[in-house]
């Protein structure tokens, strides 16, 4: 027999899609090389809530992670990964390593990006590009994604010295059109031309 167990559940931000504040770790990393920090287990979540407290004593709601050999290029925060907007039309992602996971949610959202018109690249992003390119304009808009929170934007990232925040209106056009396409597809409110569902009934 085949189960499905479902249940109704809240937002995972009590701000809704409103923008988050975020704080940087800068004592504690998720995850390190040669761990499992791309596997989805307890581990890397339990991993995060000493980091998360911290977070949320700092106002935030909740907390983004520096790898831990350089302590400097961007991986995740501790449930979702980041992806970072630029002005000339690229959306950009930390790329896989064995400390980032390879979120379904972010998967989808390298398709659907593309399929808007943007142009995705997965490399490596350090604190230093964001803090410049939102200092410059350069990144208009930062997001986070998971199954939980599908897109949530962040609207600033804070650290013990600092609070690095984007330039401009603060629309987040392209996180809420991505958002509402990802959740047209989940609801079965538009066609799914790339096979992600199943019907069980």
């Amino acid at each position: 027999d085949y189960y499905v167990i479902a249940s109704p559940a809240a937002a995972y931000f009590k701000g809704g899609i409103e923008p988050v504040s975020i704080w940087l770790s800068s004592h504690y990393k998720r995850a390190a090389p040669g761990g499992t920090g791309f596997a989805k287990c307890g581990g890397n979540y339990a991993a995060s809530l000493a980091a998360q407290k911290e977070a949320a004593a700092n106002g935030c709601s909740q907390v983004a992670f520096l790898d831990a050999a350089e302590n400097k290029w961007i991986e995740e925060l501790g449930g979702m990964n980041l992806f970072f907007v630029y002005k000339d039309g690229r959306i950009v992602t930390p790329r896989l390593t064995d400390t980032i996971l390879e979120g379904v949610t972010r998967n989808s959202v390298l398709t659907l990006a593309k399929d808007a018109g943007l142009t995705p690249e997965e490399r490596a992003i350090s604190i230093d590009e964001w803090r410049e390119g939102a200092a410059s304009g350069e990144i208009t808009e930062v997001f986070a994604c998971g199954t939980a929170a599908v897109i949530t934007p962040v609207g600033e990232l804070v650290t013990e010295n600092e609070r690095i925040r984007l330039q401009g209106d603060g629309n987040n056009e392209v996180a809420k059109r991505i958002r509402k396409t990802l959740l047209d597809l989940q609801y079965g409110r538009s066609d799914d031309k790339y096979g992600w569902l199943t019907r069980l009934v």
